[in-house]
């Protein structure tokens, strides 16, 4: 335990919940469900793996106030069949009258023991001018500062780039707009085309996902966090449950070839209503299979009612068959990951763009 002035930092506990959650609504970040929150680590799958690895660290008054809190979520990851421990940053929250101690927060995380791997997956723009100024590197997967898009109801897809670009009579003008942008699809066939597999919507992750991971690690050696069948319950179960994920399977010959995850979510800086492909994964990143899940994950929009499939490719093997479905993209206004390597030939290895198979699913 350490401390500084009237305010300490110790590591966080579940006991903290409650008053996590005050902190993050204070500070605009949204509810935090505590019964949720405790649930998450109950059912933690790499509990053995990370016994002595903090959960997240706060910064707390003489008085036992929280006022400031980083998450700290834990991963396994496997890269050409070794083991890597990973943390990944979550939920990066300061009260204003302590935020000259905001820094304690991120440098114990990047400087903590028993992991091999600090991962920040969605960097805001104050946090990506912290972490160049520390010199923490990049991230190096070209492109993934270009969001992806296909569309499924071109009319709220045409009012969210007319918000975007701040031209007034969106609601009036989206209609012409979104006629404009359906022929474009067709003639461009954007996310348009038949399918070379079976493609399915799943409610469930069934045994075949425990084979199927098998069968990924043997591909060529690239940092994928650990995809049991077990993991990607305790990660999408509960979104499953409730209705706001599904999942898209590609099968050949009865044999599970490949996956993505949806995941709903309202975009409030685009205006509409999103699947984001939350993770992606095909054999040997056969560039068939990804076109087959896209072109399913895009029917299954139309069919849900959702304006518009967004991705954020995660390795540089998926991207040609990603830009040959002709996707509307735009650039972000800033750099969102970054990572420490401990040991220094994991370092070396992380600086090539092919070791990477990054995605939301590395996101808190």
């Amino acid at each position: 335990m350490e401390s500084e002035g009237l305010v300490r930092l110790r590591t966080a506990a579940l006991a903290d919940a409650e008053a996590i959650g005050q902190l993050h609504r204070r500070n605009h970040l949204g509810d935090l469900d505590a019964v949720a929150w405790r649930s998450l680590w109950d059912a933690y799958p790499f509990a053995a793996e990370f016994r002595d690895v903090p959960i997240g660290w706060v910064l707390e008054t003489e008085s036992g106030r929280v006022v400031g809190y980083l998450g700290n979520v834990h991963m396994l990851y496997d890269l050409g069949g070794q083991a890597v421990k990973g943390a990944v940053t979550t939920a990066w929250a300061v009260d204003a009258d302590h935020r000259n101690m905001s820094l304690r927060l991120m440098t114990t995380f990047l400087r903590q023991k028993g992991v091999d791997l600090c991962l920040i997956g969605s960097a805001s723009p104050t946090t990506a001018q912290v972490l160049t100024a520390l010199g923490i590197p990049r991230i190096p997967i070209p492109g993934y500062d270009v969001p992806c898009f296909w569309t499924a109801r071109p009319r709220g897809f045409a009012k969210a780039i007319l918000r975007k670009r701040a031209i007034p009579g969106a609601n009036v003008l989206a209609r012409p707009l979104g006629m404009l942008l359906n022929a474009r699809d067709v003639v461009l066939r954007s996310g348009r085309g038949r399918t070379s597999s079976t493609v399915r919507r799943l409610g469930g992750f069934d045994d075949r996902f425990e084979t199927f991971w098998q069968s990924l690690r043997a591909d060529p050696p690239r940092l994928r966090a650990v995809r049991t069948r077990a993991v990607l319950e305790w990660k999408f179960g509960a979104q499953l449950r409730c209705g706001n994920a599904t999942i898209v399977a590609a099968s050949r010959d009865g044999t599970l070839s490949g996956y993505a995850v949806l995941v709903r979510r309202q975009s409030p800086d685009l205006g509409m209503d999103l699947y984001d492909v939350a993770d992606l994964q095909a054999i040997r990143d056969d560039p068939a299979t990804i076109t087959d899940l896209l072109l399913g994950a895009i029917g299954i929009a139309r069919e849900d009612g959702v304006d518009a499939v967004k991705l954020l490719t995660g390795s540089p093997a998926k991207r040609a068959p990603v830009d040959r479905l002709r996707p509307y993209t735009y650039r972000l206004g800033l750099w969102q990951l970054y990572y420490r390597a401990a040991p220094p030939e994991l370092k070396a290895t992380l600086s090539a763009a092919d070791a990477w198979d990054f995605s939301h699913f590395d996101t808190y």
